[in-house]
C-alpha cells in the first residue's frame, strides 16, 4: 500500500460521530443526535481529492451549473466509464453507446418501460433493494419473486426457481450483482446459466451493478454485459460511481444495452425520463473513474479490515445474530430471526433504534422478515461502537441473559464468552453529536 493510501486509511479510521454530525445528507439528519445511523448506504469516508478537484475545476470556470447535457454520444465521462470497464472487467463498451441518467434507478425504471407491458412479471431475488418493489407496482408490473437460498455459507440465486418463473412467461428479471442486501458476487458461471435460461425463454435482463467497484479479495464482479452469452438475450447494464467512490447526491448514473437493437430500443424512451443528470455529478464521475483508483484500492483495503472485524464482534450472538460474510460492499445483512422469537418482537430494526440508539435497516422492507441490513461503510470505532450498543440492548432486554450488569448462565445457548463483558459506556463527547 502506498503512502497515500496509508494516510487515506488513518484519516478513515480518525472518523467520529461528533464531526461526521455537522453533514447535511439524511444519513446524520434523519435521527436525534443519541443515534448513530447504519441505515441508508452511502458510507462517512471523505470523498477522494481527484474527484474533489474536479468538483472545484468546475466551479472554476463560473456560472456552469445549468442542466447537464445526457443526450451526448461522445463525452468525456462517456469514455471515462468505458476506459474504466475495460482496465476493471475486459468489458469493451462503446463510449456512444454509454448512456447518462441521474442514477441507476431511473436506469432499471426506463429499462422496465422499454422492454416489458404493463401486466407483466418481473423476477426479483428476495431481498431485494425495497425500491424495486415500487418500480415494478408503479409501472404496472408483477413482483414476481424468487428467494435466495443460504448453501454451503453463501447466498445464492434459486436457479430452480428462476426456470420456472420464466417458464410460467415472466417477461424480464432484474438482477442485482453484487447484490443488495446479501453482498453476493455472482460468478461467471452462474451468471451464463442465467443467461441461458433468458435465452430460452426470451426474458430481459436488467443488471443492477452499481456495488460493483467494492468487491472484496477473492471475488472478482463479472459485468454481465461482458460475457459473450449476452448476445443471445436483451440485456441493460444500470452502473454508476456513486457508491464505489460516494457520490450520490451528485446524480449521474450510465445504461448500457447489450445489443444495438437493445440500445435501439432503449433510446425510443421518452426525452423526460432521461432528464436529472447533475452537472456536478458528470465532472465528479469522469475524475472517479479516470483518477480514482488509488482511493478506491484504500476504501476496499479499509472495508475488507471492518467486514473481518464485524464477524468477530457478532460471534458474541451466537445463532441469535447471524452474519454471512459479503463479498462486495459494505452492507452486512443478519439473520436476527432467532433473536426476533425470542425478544417476541417482529420489528428488530426498531429495537435496536429504541434500545440500542442504533439505525439499521428492517429486513421486512427487503422482503425478509427477522432479517436486518446494518452499514458497515464508517471508521472501525464507530462500527465496534454499534455493534456494542446492539449487543447491551439484547442482554438487557433478554430475561436469561443475566441483566445489564451480570454475566449470563452458561447454559445459554449463543452467548460465549460476551463481548458485553469489556464493554464501557462510550465518551459521550466522542460519540454524541
Amino acid at each position: 500500500m502506498s503512502e497515500v493510501q496509508q494516510e487515506l486509511v488513518h484519516l478513515f479510521d480518525g472518523l467520529r460521530a461528533v464531526s461526521l454530525s455537522t453533514r447535511r445528507s439524511e444519513k446524520w439528519r434523519r435521527y436525534p443526535p443519541d443515534i448513530l445511523p447504519a441505515f441508508i448506504a452511502e458510507m462517512d469516508f471523505p470523498v477522494a481529492e481527484p474527484v474533489l478537484e474536479a468538483i472545484r475545476a468546475h466551479l472554476r470556470v463560473g456560472g456552469d451549473l445549468g442542466y447537464a447535457y445526457a443526450y451526448t454520444t461522445d463525452a468525456p465521462v462517456q469514455r471515462a466509464f468505458a476506459a474504466w470497464a475495460r482496465a476493471s472487467y475486459d468489458w469493451r463498451v462503446e463510449p456512444r453507446r454509454v448512456v447518462l441518467f441521474p442514477d441507476t434507478m431511473r436506469v432499471m425504471e426506463v429499462a422496465l418501460e422499454q422492454f416489458t407491458e404493463p401486466g407483466d412479471g418481473i423476477v426479483v431475488d428476495v431481498p431485494a433493494y425495497p425500491p424495486y418493489f415500487e418500480a415494478i407496482a408503479a409501472a404496472g408490473r408483477q413482483v414476481v419473486p424468487r428467494p435466495m437460498r443460504l448453501r454451503g455459507g453463501r447466498w445464492r440465486l434459486d436457479l430452480e426457481g428462476l426456470a420456472r418463473a420464466f417458464r410460467a412467461g415472466a417477461a424480464a428479471y432484474f438482477l442485482c450483482n453484487p447484490h443488495n442486501p446479501t453482498g453476493r458476487v455472482l460468478t461467471g458461471d452462474e451468471l451464463r446459466e442465467v443467461l441461458a435460461l433468458a435465452a430460452e425463454f426470451e426474458v430481459a435482463v436488467i443488471s443492477d451493478e452499481v456495488h460493483a467497484p467494492l468487491t472484496h479479495p477473492g471475488h472478482r464482479h463479472v459485468p454481465l454485459g461482458s460475457l459473450p452469452e449476452a448476445t443471445r438475450v436483451a440485456t441493460v447494464t444500470a452502473a454508476s460511481a456513486s457508491k464505489g467512490w460516494n457520490l450520490s447526491g451528485l446524480k449521474c448514473a450510465m445504461a448500457v444495452a447489450g445489443r444495438s437493437r437493445d440500445h435501439d430500443r432503449l433510446m425510443e424512451m421518452r426525452p423526460r425520463e432521461r432528464d436529472g443528470v447533475g452537472i456536478l455529478g458528470v465532472s465528479a464521475s469522469e475524475a472517479a473513474f479516470t483518477l480514482g483508483d488509488p482511493w478506491l484500492r484504500a476504501v476496499r483495503h479499509y472495508l475488507h479490515g471492518s467486514r473481518r472485524m464485524l464477524v468477530e464482534l457478532f460471534e458474541s450472538f451466537g445463532p441469535d445474530l447471524e452474519l454471512v460474510p459479503p463479498e462486495a460492499s459494505y452492507l452486512a445483512w443478519l439473520d436476527g430471526r432467532r433473536l426476533a422469537d425470542r425478544l417476541g418482537s417482529d420489528d428488530l430494526a426498531e429495537f435496536f433504534l429504541g434500545r440500542g440508539k442504533v439505525a439499521v435497516s428492517d429486513g421486512r422492507e427487503y422482503g425478509s422478515e427477522g432479517f436486518i441490513r446494518l452499514n458497515f461503510g464508517t471508521s472501525q470505532r464507530l462500527l465496534e461502537e454499534m455493534v456494542r450498543r446492539m449487543e447491551k440492548a439484547v442482554r438487557e432486554e433478554s430475561p436469561e441473559s443475566g441483566g445489564a450488569t451480570g454475566a449470563p448462565p452458561p447454559n445459554v445457548p449463543g452467548y460465549p464468552a460476551p463481548v458485553y463483558r469489556s464493554y464501557r459506556p462510550a465518551d459521550k463527547e466522542e460519540f454524541s453529536r
